[in-house]
């Protein structure tokens, strides 16, 4: 094999090992990302039930409020919700939260059964013993995925470097 041949066959082990790691730690990196996202939802409906409960707004004031003091994705859905509700012309108050969440929070990192559960979350909106369960639910999620995250982080990586070394070694 010529000198060159055998640069280009290290380059490209070199090229394998740090995709492989890349994936592993953009695995990671997503979960993360996703954990993020439920705390970000759960401290939204946090501070909608302690409005609904002590100031007792109506809702086109409430996500007013609300769209300040949250992070994207939620916040661009809580001002198309906002938008929506003040035109009026968008229908019952249950269709105009399901097609918010359909528009405005299909590229979130929440998982399907997230968004339909935070769709059925509109039905009873102004009841805070609902907002207390859905955020007790989220609660008890983001748990699961912190400890799914912290495991699975470390593992992920290790997979990425592993696997790719594997790759190497069938590739020699």
């Amino acid at each position: 094999m010529t000198k060159m041949g055998i640069v280009f066959k290290y380059i490209g082990c070199l090229i394998i090992l740090v995709a492989s790691s890349g994936i592993g730690i953009h695995y990671g990196e997503e979960l993360k990302k996703y954990l993020n996202q439920l705390e970000e939802l759960k401290k939204l409906f946090c501070l909608m039930k302690c409005e609904l409960e002590y100031v007792k707004l109506p809702l086109v004031e409430l996500f007013e409020r609300m769209e300040s003091k949250v992070q994207q994705p939620f916040e661009s859905w809580i001002g198309m919700l906002r938008r929506k509700l003040e035109s009026r012309e968008y229908g019952v108050f249950d269709n105009i939260w399901r097609e918010t969440i359909e528009e405005e929070l299909r590229e979130s990192k929440l998982r399907a059964e997230d968004l339909e559960e935070l769709k059925n979350v509109g039905k009873n909106l102004e009841y805070i013993d609902n907002l207390n369960l859905y955020i007790e639910q989220l609660e008890y999620k983001i748990i699961d995925v912190r400890e799914a995250y912290q495991s699975k982080r470390k593992l992920s990586r290790t997979l990425g470097i592993m696997g790719g070394i594997f790759l190497v070694i069938l590739l020699l």
